[in-house]
């Protein structure tokens, strides 16, 4: 089996490397609260996949630390965003609890 074609062997351990910062600064983004767009992260994984399932297993397996670290950042990345949906969750239904309260007793001026 042979690499895609514009895929050469020598270019995957910095292509591994590349999409694992990739991910890292995602997961920093989603973490400072900021929107994060996943396409660019996901078409890159796509490719990476495929240029590594078409190697020979002899070359492959010296990319499988890296491949691991890629792995750890997308379980970070997994875990911050997970974490970022339950917050806004708690978030917007605060804000439900808030609007029924005032629709129920009127709303207080605030206090300055």
């Amino acid at each position: 089996m042979s690499t895609p074609a514009g895929h050469k062997h020598d270019d995957l351990p910095a292509a591994i490397a590349d999409l694992a910062g990739l991910i890292a600064a995602a997961r920093q983004a989603t973490e400072a609260g900021e929107l994060v767009e996943l396409d660019i992260v996901a078409m890159r994984i796509a490719v990476l996949c495929d240029a590594v399932g078409g190697l020979d297993p002899s070359i492959a397996r010296p990319l499988r630390p890296a491949l691991g670290a890629v792995m750890q950042e997308l379980d970070a990345l997994d875990f911050a965003l997970r974490r970022r949906n339950v917050d806004l969750s708690l978030d917007m239904a605060e804000a439900e609890r808030r609007l029924r309260a005032q629709a129920v007793y009127g709303a207080k001026p605030d206090k300055k």
